[in-house]
């Protein structure tokens, strides 16, 4: 299983509407092929910052979601509300 890590900084008051984005996807597109499962993470040490940790089959599943065209517009939808983008990380699951 690939593991793909992202942190972001939110922009002043809109961490509900980050998160309710991200939930609003979900619900609203259909599943990414591979895509396992996701987790948003909120940072108790900085202001506004999260972390979205996806779960995904193989990394060339997660990279044909992101060419969609809808993924293209979420990210414009999502761009509203996020102050800049920080690391990105990918990893393997072990366990």
């Amino acid at each position: 299983m690939y593991t793909y890590i992202v942190s972001f900084k939110v922009k002043e008051g809109e961490g509900i509407s980050f998160v309710e984005l991200q939930k609003f996807e979900e619900l609203t597109e259909a599943k990414p092929a591979g895509l396992d499962h996701f987790h948003i993470f909120k940072d108790q040490n900085e202001e506004n910052r999260f972390f979205l940790v996806e779960y995904w089959a193989s990394k060339e599943d997660r990279l044909k979601m992101e060419a969609s065209k809808e993924y293209q517009l979420f990210r414009e939808h999502r761009k509203l509300v996020v102050e800049k983008k920080y690391e990105t990380y990918e990893c393997d699951v072990i366990i």
